[in-house]
């Protein structure tokens, strides 16, 4: 990974998406949870595209 790619992904990818399973973690029902799980897939896939990686791959990282 270039340099750009690792500063997008430490201060940007990996604490938005972080932030969103703790959002996911934190959830008082099921509605909550599922608008945070669709909405971390969702991210998840727009950075494993900007980021030119498959999102499985990306996903394992985060955690």
């Amino acid at each position: 990974m270039d340099r750009r790619k690792l500063y997008y992904y430490s201060h940007i990818v990996k604490r938005h998406l972080s932030d969103i399973k703790e959002r996911i973690r934190l959830s008082e029902n099921d509605m909550e949870r599922s608008y945070y799980q669709s909405r971390f897939a969702a991210q998840l896939s727009i950075y494993a595209e900007a980021l030119a990686v498959k999102e499985k791959h990306l996903e394992r990282y985060i955690r």
